[in-house]
């Protein structure tokens, strides 16, 4: 890996106890408490980044989430957990953190042990998005277990026309989306599974025509998001969340196919970072690498949350080695 500049900023978030979930973009909310997802998307850039100590923080995180029964998703400014267990999404996340873990020699006993905890409640999931991120860690322990997550998440698109015009089983586009033909790429590029790269492909296709049908291109808005057989997009709020999805997905697409209009794509998603989106704007300060939250239609969100953060340097970090995790 090449060196990374400094991320003062992302830095900054990090304590001895966990990653704080919300700041103003100079102070932090610290009312807002610390959150299980943002501690293993966090773990997922700290090994990347080879940072040692805040990777050890992170993952004391996640090991005080745990109880008897499952994770919690939250926890208090004062420490304390909040008594309610972690979303799908937040399960799904901690399932590829702990399986990158686990491929970089990192905790990789205790690494193993929570994951057979957590592969084991994988049925209680309801959502596909948790099952895309549980794919992206299984991935990492054996082509079995990714086997058995790949069937999961297939699941959910059974009786889909995969080449309609809606080939999605939700009749809204909302959150997170590029996830799922991220984790089928993914899939396929690590397993060698050649009908998983063609479905991946074409539900990236179809979001990129979803992002930017009549619209210049970038995430779809939450103020309405995306309706079926409703035409253009929501254009606000845009999160960076959406935008780094994308631009995986691409790079995960270009590692498949060598196709340079994969790369190009994946390019372009980056350039909304860079100002290349609806308000003209660059989305960071380059000097600390914060990244602003969004754009509404007043102009740039510049709070600069732990999501925002860990997504855009993730993408940085991905776009800038050529390669997925």
């Amino acid at each position: 890996m090449g060196v990374f500049s400094p991320t003062p900023y992302f830095d900054s978030l990090i304590d001895d106890f966990g990653i704080w979930q919300h700041t103003d973009g100079a102070v932090i909310l610290r009312e807002e408490g610390y959150a299980l997802d943002d501690a293993a998307r966090g773990l997922l850039l700290t090994l990347s980044f080879g940072r040692t100590n805040q990777s050890e923080v992170l993952w004391s995180y996640i090991i005080k989430s745990q109880t008897q029964t499952g994770l919690l998703g939250f926890a208090r400014s004062d420490r304390h957990f909040i008594p309610a267990f972690a979303s799908n999404d937040a399960n799904g996340e901690t399932i590829w953190a702990a399986g990158y873990a686990l491929s970089k020699g990192f905790h990789k006993k205790e690494a193993a042990h929570l994951l057979t905890e957590l592969i084991r409640c994988l049925d209680k999931m309801d959502y596909m998005r948790g099952y895309a991120y549980a794919l992206l860690g299984a991935i990492y322990i054996n082509d079995s277990i990714a086997k058995s997550c790949y069937v999961k998440l297939q699941v959910f698109f059974s009786g889909i026309d995969i080449d309609g015009d809606w080939p999605w089983p939700d009749s809204v586009l909302t959150y997170g989306s590029g996830i799922l033909p991220y984790a089928f790429l993914r899939y396929a590029l690590v397993c060698s599974d050649k009908k998983a790269e063609v479905f991946g492909r074409k539900l990236l296709i179809f979001l990129e025509r979803c992002c930017t049908a009549g619209r210049q291109r970038g995430p779809i808005g939450n103020d309405g998001w995306l309706r079926k057989g409703s035409g253009v997009a929501a254009t606000y709020s845009q999160q960076p969340i959406d935008t780094s999805y994308m631009a995986w997905a691409w790079l995960a697409a270009y590692q498949l196919s060598g196709d340079a209009s994969d790369k190009g794509n994946g390019e372009a998603w980056m350039r909304w970072y860079e100002g290349d989106n609806v308000a003209s704007a660059r989305m960071y300060d380059p000097k600390s690498l914060s990244c602003f939250d969004g754009i509404d239609d007043i102009g740039v969100n510049y709070h600069s949350g732990a999501e925002s953060n860990i997504c855009f340097l993730l993408s940085k970090y991905m776009l800038g080695e050529g390669k997925t995790i």
